[in-house]
């Protein structure tokens, strides 16, 4: 009996090598790749912003001397037309620091590339103020 089973534990000794030394199976087909599209050109248009600048600026005291206006024109020098243009405007002291500052009425004029439009910012004419930061903003 004993013989047997040394056979046997022989045999499946034998067989466990073998089938361990056996080639790994071949891995799966990969899938077919999918042809490349044909390239073409197409013009692509620039986007289509506003850029609002600010030219003839004004600054014009009441004539009691009590407000300042400060006005001028904005210009659509960009590719897309605003509807929603302000402007900002802060005055400041010799140290540069801000005193007081207002915004103008948003703008509900249409406002096209290349053309432009007016605006006006009234402050409080202050001894204290020496110069105006004027910016524009278009959303």
């Amino acid at each position: 009996m004993r013989v047997r089973y040394a056979r046997s534990v022989a045999l499946l000794f034998l067989l466990v090598t073998v089938l361990a030394c056996a080639p790994p199976a071949a891995p799966p087909p990969l899938p077919p790749v999918a042809p490349t599209p044909p390239l073409s050109e197409e013009e692509i248009k620039p986007i289509e912003r506003p850029n609002i600048a600010i030219t003839d600026l004004n600054e014009t005291p009441s004539p009691d001397g009590k407000t300042v206006t400060v006005s001028g024109t904005l210009v659509n020098w960009g590719h897309g037309a605003t509807r929603e243009a302000y402007v900002h405007v802060e005055a400041l002291n010799r140290d540069g620091a801000v005193v007081q500052s207002a915004d103008s009425a948003p703008s509900t004029e249409l406002i096209q590339p290349g053309s432009a439009a007016a605006f006006s910012v009234r402050l409080e004419n202050r001894s204290d103020v020496d110069r105006y930061h004027v910016e524009a903003v278009a959303l």
